[in-house]
């Protein structure tokens, strides 16, 4: 097989007629322009670091920039170098997302949905990284405390995280129930 027809087979594997791929291109570009709008409003209507008490402490909007990864994870380490290394991380991520949809079997059910809010939350966060070299975080829970001592981990509050990182988290979760149900059906045959 050529160059020319391995290319047009890979194309194919994007094309428009395909419902997963209209649901992966529309679900992605949804919680992009979601996840943005509600950011900008964030920005444009609060003050950094105002917290804005929504159910009493438990959940609040809290408006904080987060220069780390999901969740506010290496937050603190302020390396020049952290942002550019970030999106180039973001980027090889987005490359093996789609990778993963490329591969899937087409005729399992809601890996468009599924990879869609991966990827449109990853691209989401990826603009913010690029545009600000730091993501706009405002979700602020109070989940129960996590103390995991042989990692160094302790959390007495759920790091304020966003839209895109509760789409990536969303659509992991629903992932792996495909895969699981996918598997035992797999299976049962």
């Amino acid at each position: 097989m050529n160059i020319t027809s391995r290319f047009k087979s890979f194309l194919t594997l994007f094309s428009w007629k395909s419902r997963r791929v209209r649901v992966f291109v529309i679900v992605s570009v949804s919680v992009i322009v979601f996840d943005h709008i509600v950011k900008w409003v964030i920005r444009m209507t609060m003050d950094l670091n105002q917290t804005i008490p929504v159910i009493g402490n438990f959940f609040t909007i809290s408006y904080i920039l987060n220069s780390g990864i999901a969740f506010g994870f290496f937050d603190s380490n302020r390396s020049p170098i952290k942002a550019p290394l970030l999106i180039v991380i973001s980027v090889i991520a987005l490359g093996i997302i789609l990778y993963i949809f490329i591969t899937l079997p087409r005729n399992i059910r809601h890996t468009g949905l599924s990879m869609g809010l991966i990827f449109g939350g990853a691209i989401g966060n990826i603009i913010d990284r690029i545009i600000r070299g730091e993501v706009v975080d405002f979700l602020d829970v109070d989940f129960p405390d996590v103390s995991i001592p042989a990692l160094h981990i302790y959390m007495t509050r759920w790091p304020t995280f966003n839209v895109a990182d509760s789409c990536v988290l969303t659509g992991i979760i629903i992932l792996l129930i495909i895969i699981i149900r996918h598997g035992a059906k797999s299976e049962e045959g």
